[in-house]
């Protein structure tokens, strides 16, 4: 979900779908990984495994 659809930006700002299109389309193609400071190596290695699992079932 793009950030100006977010909910936060939505009920503070007021935009809606339509208002950033490049923006949304960017937003429907791209992926988006988890990431944060607080992540644990536990958590970091199954994002990565669940990547690799994706990846090789696409193959």
């Amino acid at each position: 979900l793009p950030i100006h659809l977010q909910p936060y930006m939505v009920e503070q700002f007021g935009f809606r779908p339509g208002d950033f299109p490049v923006t949304e389309d960017l937003g429907r193609r791209g992926l988006a990984l988890p990431f944060s400071s607080v992540m644990t190596e536990h958590q970091v290695d199954i994002v990565c495994q669940t990547i690799r699992e994706c990846i090789h079932h696409s193959v």
